[in-house]
């Protein structure tokens, strides 16, 4: 009995959280980062955000699935060139200090994503800062990895 209480309270925690997440889908929106957006301008950024994103999925699909390194390239440029025309298309639809907004918010969002460190879902940064000389393949070493140095 106790253990089927406890599984349920478990399912319970799960679902809640998923609802939690789920009532949240824009989190990285740059929605959130501008202020005094019309509900018109909301509902372009949105659809634009969509389109963007889905884009985005099948070129990383599409690169993913090759190894042709000229080919990944290829794909990498138009994810650029995507990337460019979905902020130009934002950028469009917003006045001149929403504008302002946007572009800090862009340089966080690049800040963040270049200090070396990310930070993984459960909000604990990842650093890969392992040292030292571990055993390898040849099982011969002699030193330690250093997690926090």
């Amino acid at each position: 009995m106790k253990t089927t209480i406890g599984i349920l309270a478990m399912v319970l925690l799960v679902t809640l959280g998923l609802n939690t997440n789920a009532q949240n889908p824009k989190k990285n929106s740059c929605i959130n980062g501008i202020s005094n957006l019309t509900d018109e301008q909301k509902a372009s950024i949105t659809e634009l955000e969509t389109s963007f994103q889905k884009q985005m999925a099948e070129y990383r699909t599409e690169r993913q699935s090759t190894t042709d390194l000229e080919a990944k390239q290829a794909i990498r440029e138009k994810m650029l060139n995507t990337r460019d025309a979905h902020r130009k298309d934002i950028n469009g639809l917003l006045n001149a200090d929403q504008q302002k907004e946007y572009a800090a918010w862009q340089s966080a969002r690049q800040a963040r994503g270049n200090n070396g460190s990310a930070v993984g879902q459960s909000g604990k940064k990842g650093k890969g800062q392992g040292k030292g000389n571990g055993q390898g393949r040849s099982g011969n070493g002699s030193g330690t990895c250093r997690a926090n140095s």
